[in-house]
């Protein structure tokens, strides 16, 4: 290989590796706390009309984002700024898992950690 083919190959790994740092995890792959620190109940469906199935303590962390509704686009999510990302889980709700419990959300309380 040429001494101009290396050195446009390292700019393509050093342009590839740059891209992939800009990318966050997806959001079913990471955890996330409350954003507000306040106590949230966990409710039996996506709605807030729907049963009580227990509360969710405003200082847990580690919960797990199951599914929303609408789905999150991934592109929007792994390319957006943090402002984005809790934007689209402003317009959600989400099923989570915290601490054994199944149950929904509205997006607005979550925040990646």
């Amino acid at each position: 290989m040429s001494g101009f083919g290396k050195i446009a190959l390292s700019i393509g790994f050093c342009l590839s590796a740059g891209a992939a740092l800009a990318q966050s995890a997806s959001p079913y792959d990471m955890t996330y706390a409350l954003r507000e620190g306040k106590p949230t109940p966990l409710y039996a469906d996506m709605s807030e009309k729907a049963a009580k199935k227990s509360t969710i303590p405003g200082d847990a962390k580690g919960i797990v984002l199951r599914w929303c509704r609408d789905e999150i686009p991934f592109g929007s999510w792994q390319f957006g700024s943090r402002k984005a990302q809790l934007a689209l889980l402003d317009a959600r709700w989400c099923e989570i898992s915290y601490n054994g419990a199944v149950g929904n959300v509205p997006g607005k309380v979550l925040t990646p950690q």
